[in-house]
């Protein structure tokens, strides 16, 4: 009689299938497999910061940004959020349908409804106050969700003053939102050791999660569209074929800290000697070019990721000084760092708690120092 003992041992499972097969593995792995969540905490910090200094600034004339009678006063925003005519995209060479389709946009921001300045102050504080705890990381699932609420009320109720930046924070803060971003690097964080302390228990052990590499992932690939995007649009412009586009950022009134005295003989230095002229300008038009383009298929490959990395940081780095939009360069910035390894994230954080532990365990041991009591100086008879 046949048992189980009489079978032979299970063979392990082969991973076959298929060009297809390794394909759908392949997604699987790169949008599901389990990752460290400091990244996200790292982007939350430097994040917040931005975002709390963005919304402070706000403060400086609030009530003529927001207010009722602010610089877009309550009545034209209401007939914008509420009349503005949609018509559907042609779908040949007729012309397009007279009636629109619809009415109105789907945005909200709470300024809509709130009409006295005490109030609208009162809102803005707590919004800060908001934003300050989700970058400190205290109860960052519920401060993420509220900070994104904040972002989203300045921006719908000063459309004329969205720009890039906007965009870039929106973006961010959604997948901050998505991901365990307080997980690590938070208040969160040291109220678990806390209370796993005062029970006598390890503290709870940080795991790699899907969430947060499925945030990470997010924040990754839009950073890739919002490049190529660019720059493919770039290629419509006939000045960065010819190389002459970065010239029209470095001498723009609008844009260029004419007001340094350093930088406009800098400028006409260069001006006054046509080959560097052309080095600089056309290898600066090309270089944002070749970076916008190539930066979706190069920062993938390990041996170029840093490469793709730094080419970034000096870009966004250029424009911060020259153009004057920090906040945006900024945010940018933030969004690169969802590309630093987890492993550089986790030396660089290490080396920096040693270095404030040794420098806490140095003051505090100079305080526990007595003070020694000067003595009467003897003088002789």
């Amino acid at each position: 009689m046949n048992t189980t003992a009489d079978l032979p041992p299970a063979l392990p499972a082969r991973e076959g299938g298929g060009a297809l097969v390794g394909i759908a593995r392949a997604w699987n792995r790169f949008w599901f497999s389990p990752a460290d969540p400091l990244p996200l905490g790292v982007i939350r910090i430097f994040g917040g910061l931005v975002i709390l200094y963005v919304h402070l600034i706000y403060s400086l004339d609030l009530v003529s940004l927001c207010g009722p009678d602010a610089w877009l006063d309550s009545a034209t925003i209401n007939e914008i959020r509420t009349k503005t005519p949609f018509y559907p995209m042609p779908t040949s060479w007729t012309p397009p349908a007279s009636e629109p389709v619809s009415y109105g946009m789907p945005i909200w921001s709470v300024y809509f409804h709130i009409k006295e300045p005490g109030w609208i102050i009162a809102t803005h504080v707590a919004f800060l106050a908001v934003m300050f705890l989700f970058t400190i990381g205290f109860a960052t699932r519920l401060t993420a969700v509220l900070t994104w609420v904040g972002v989203l009320s300045y921006i719908h109720r000063l459309p004329v003053f969205m720009y890039g930046m906007d965009t870039m924070m929106n973006i961010m803060v959604i997948y901050l939102m998505i991901g365990p971003s307080g997980a690590r690097l938070s208040v969160d964080r040291l109220i678990q050791k806390w209370w796993a302390k005062r029970h006598g228990q390890a503290p709870p052990e940080v795991k790699p999660s899907v969430s947060a590499n499925f945030a990470l992932r997010m924040m990754q690939v839009h950073f890739c569209f919002i490049y190529i995007a660019s720059g493919l649009s770039k290629l419509q412009g006939p000045t960065w074929w010819n190389g002459t586009a970065l010239w029209g950022t470095l001498a723009n009134y609008s844009f260029a800290p004419m007001n340094w005295p350093v930088y406009v003989e800098f400028l006409r230095f260069l001006s006054e000697h046509r080959v560097l002229w052309e080095l600089i300008m056309a290898g600066g038009s090309y270089f944002t070019l070749v970076l916008e383009i190539s930066f979706a298929f190069l920062i993938w490959r390990p041996n170029l990721r840093w490469l793709m990395i730094c080419a970034s940081v000096l870009m966004h780095t250029g424009i911060g000084v020259i153009m004057g939009l920090t906040t945006f360069s900024l945010f940018m910035l933030c969004m690169v760092l969802a590309f630093v390894p987890a492993e550089t994230h986790r030396y660089v954080v290490g080396m920096a708690q040693r270095k404030l532990a040794e420098w806490w365990a140095g003051l505090r041991s100079k305080k526990s120092q007595p003070v020694e009591e000067k003595q009467p100086a003897l003088t002789g008879a």
